[in-house]
């Protein structure tokens, strides 16, 4: 009989099946990669978008003109009357079709070839959507875009003051989704257009288009991370004069910014919120996971 005493807590049966668990490791991070020029969302018009329509047209069929009949019925009459435009007018009613489309569905796929940065199938509905949203109404004030903020994305946007959203970026600017607790992106939008006279899915939702620039403003860590930013101006460069002179130039706009964000998301405990769907909220400037 064998009396070897074995170490106390010791089992030579349940010790090899004991596995130390694995190290937690942050998604790669990785920065939008600049399109090609083949690839690069600029529409003004013009033949080629009439092409783009075209395409839309066939490649869509019914599922196309059942969202121009839609818009048509949706879009109020004095905004309509605007700048000329009618509600009649096929180039506008097939444009908002297209943005009505994306916001539908179509986003699924559009959303990550745009992010991809090469010409592809997406291209004719991308530019169309582009025109689209330059018919909208524009939206200067702050939104936020409502998704988890890992330390990962902190530090990138930390070593990363100025960046470059290359698709189609969404954020609420609603009072209910700005006085909602939670993490996110919080932008002060320039150019943002509201979808609110053709989108029936997400009230107060803002659309960016490809190639909005952002400066990021603070980070904010904690329990409920935020990342703080503005919308940079047309002709405001990303760098600084030697002298530190475009710094100095934009401290105060800076400065306030933050105060005007900061005010605008000190919201009253317990509102309701809805947040946004279709497309997915997603980190600016950069290709992560959800």
């Amino acid at each position: 009989m064998n009396l070897t005493k074995k170490p106390l807590g010791e089992d030579p049966i349940t010790r090899s099946r004991i596995v130390p668990s694995p190290l937690r490791i942050e998604p790669e991070v990785r920065e939008q990669p600049v399109p090609r020029a083949a690839a690069r969302i600029v529409s003004h018009g013009g033949r080629g978008t009439a092409r783009d329509r075209l395409l839309l047209w066939s490649q869509y069929g019914p599922r196309f003109r059942r969202a121009m009949s839609d818009v048509r019925g949706t879009l109020p009459q004095e905004w309509a009357a605007a700048e000329g435009r009618r509600t009649g007018d096929i180039s506008a009613l097939a444009d908002l079709a297209a943005v009505r489309l994306y916001l539908a569905e179509e986003w699924a796929w559009v959303d990550p070839m745009l992010l991809d940065g090469n010409p592809g199938a997406h291209m004719p509905l991308a530019r169309c959507v582009s025109s689209g949203l330059r018919r909208l109404p524009g939206y200067r004030g702050p939104a936020i875009a409502r998704i988890g903020v890992t330390d990962a994305l902190l530090g990138w946007y930390r070593r990363n003051p100025v960046l470059v959203d290359r698709g189609f970026w969404s954020a609420a600017s609603s009072p209910a989704a700005l006085g909602a607790a939670g993490p996110g992106y919080l932008v002060w939008s320039l150019t943002g257009r509201r979808t609110d006279p053709i989108d029936p899915y997400a009230p107060g939702r803002l659309v960016f288009a490809p190639g909005t620039r952002f400066k990021v403003l603070g980070v904010i860590d904690g329990r409920e991370p935020r990342v703080m930013m503005r919308e940079m101006f047309p002709q405001e460069t990303a760098g600084k004069a030697r002298d530190g002179s475009g710094a100095r130039n934009t401290a105060w706009l800076d400065a306030t910014t933050v105060e005007e964000l900061t005010r605008a998301t000190a919201g009253t405990p317990g509102r309701a919120f809805v947040a946004c769907t279709c497309p997915w909220n997603r980190a600016p400037g950069l290709i992560a996971p959800r």
